[in-house]
């Protein structure tokens, strides 16, 4: 009878003991999940936030070009700012007068001109390389 006694006693730690574990292994997937929601839920938001500040710069940037469209509608009567504009846009002049143009020399062409010569001097060096293989073999 005292072997009965100690196998019974036995089952029960061991139920106690598997309880205990499994309710801290759902303890501990609960909180991995719950991890895993708040980090889902904080990227959302950055990205709304950027999106609230993209949409925030195209308001300002509306109202900029809004408020420029109402003076140059203010000036519209304005001689000075119609001259200005014709100036400016238009490319107009009073007479006597003569519009200078500047041309800057450009470099890029140079720089290409000169990796041009390097490619063709390397396609020419490698078409004559093949073919000096090809004659020996």
């Amino acid at each position: 009878m005292l072997t009965d006694f100690d196998k019974k006693e036995n089952r029960e730690f061991f139920s106690k003991k598997f309880w205990f574990k499994a309710g801290g292994i759902a303890f501990l997937i609960i909180i991995f999940l719950l991890i895993v929601a708040d980090f889902k839920i904080y990227q959302k938001k950055q990205k709304l936030i950027s999106q609230i500040n993209a949409y925030q710069k195209q308001i300002d940037d509306l109202k900029k070009s809004s408020q420029n469209l109402k003076e140059e509608i203010a000036n519209s009567d304005n001689p000075d700012y119609l001259e200005k504009l014709a100036y400016e846009q238009l490319g107009e002049q009073k007479p006597g007068e003569k519009q200078v143009i500047f041309v800057m020399p450009e470099e890029k062409q140079e720089q290409k001109q000169e990796s041009k010569f390097f490619l063709n001097s390397f396609s020419g060096w490698l078409s004559q390389s093949w073919s000096w293989l090809k004659s020996r073999f």
